[in-house]
Formats: structure tokens, C-alpha cells, sequence
């Protein structure tokens, strides 16, 4: 490898390092797993308070002429 190429490479390769101690943390301390618990908590909640139309969205197509 050259080192130019290393040059170009060096920030993916930090992106990757961060992901990489990201998802340790998240995963492996007791913090990073009520975080993740807290997120799905919430987003199942946005879920069930969503509005939820009683047909398909399909129907409001205006170039579908048998969805009209």
C-alpha cells in the first residue's frame, strides 16, 4: 500500500474504528443497553401513537385511475 493510498483510506478506517467502539459501548455497558432499550421503547410508543389511516395510501395516488 502506498502512501497516498493510505492517506485516502485513513478516514474510512477511523469512521470504521469509531463504529466499531460505538456498538462495544452501546452493547457491552450497562448505560449503552438501557440507551438502546430506552430507544425502542420510544419508538415503538411514536408507533402506536402514529395516525393510521383506515384505507390503503394507494388510493391517494392521482395517477393511478383505478385507486380513484
Amino acid at each position: 500500500m502506498t502512501w497516498t493510498t493510505f492517506k485516502q483510506n485513513l478516514p474510512t478506517m477511523y469512521g470504521i474504528a469509531g463504529t466499531v467502539l460505538l456498538a462495544t459501548l452501546l452493547v457491552g455497558t450497562d448505560t449503552g443497553r438501557e440507551t438502546l432499550g430506552w430507544i425502542y421503547l420510544q419508538s415503538t410508543q411514536a408507533i402506536d401513537h402514529s395516525i393510521h389511516f383506515p384505507f390503503p395510501l394507494a388510493r391517494l395516488d392521482p395517477t393511478c385511475p383505478q385507486c380513484m
